[in-house]
């Protein structure tokens, strides 16, 4: 028999891991560089070209690869026209998880999350799933 009775229980063991947090924070970094990238028009090419290293690289980046130092992510905001800021806030501050928000919602139907949108730095809607497999 299984340890966990739902969703929220396997997700309450994840909040704890550390590892969990540093990947979400390398995917947040990534998906907002490359945002910041589209936003400024700006190619992987040349991107590549203004920070002196290759496209493959670039992907490396954004596959989320590249051992990123504070150092190094100073240079990709840089390279791109913006600044670094970090910000430490109190767990409780965390915004509520999209599934625990439709655990009591009427709304909770496989079809309407299909459609979610999410917002960009821009301002823009994309599909997740296009920012995820253009961060691949």
């Amino acid at each position: 028999m299984t340890k966990y009775q739902s969703f929220a229980d396997i997700w309450a063991e994840v909040e704890n891991d550390d590892t969990f947090w540093t990947e979400k924070n390398i995917l947040d970094f990534t998906t907002k560089l490359f945002n910041l990238m589209e936003h400024r028009n700006i190619s992987k090419k040349e991107w590549a070209e203004r920070l002196g290293t290759s496209q493959a690289y670039i992907t490396k980046i954004f596959r989320g690869n590249a051992n990123f130092t504070m150092a190094s992510m100073t240079k990709f905001v840089q390279s791109l026209d913006a600044k670094l800021e970090i910000q430490v806030v109190p767990k409780e501050e965390h915004v509520t998880q999209w599934f625990k928000v439709l655990k009591n919602s009427d709304q909770a139907k496989p079809t309407i999350m299909k459609n979610w949108q999410f917002e960009t730095i821009s301002g823009n809607n994309i599909n997740p799933d296009n920012e995820l497999e253009a961060c691949a």
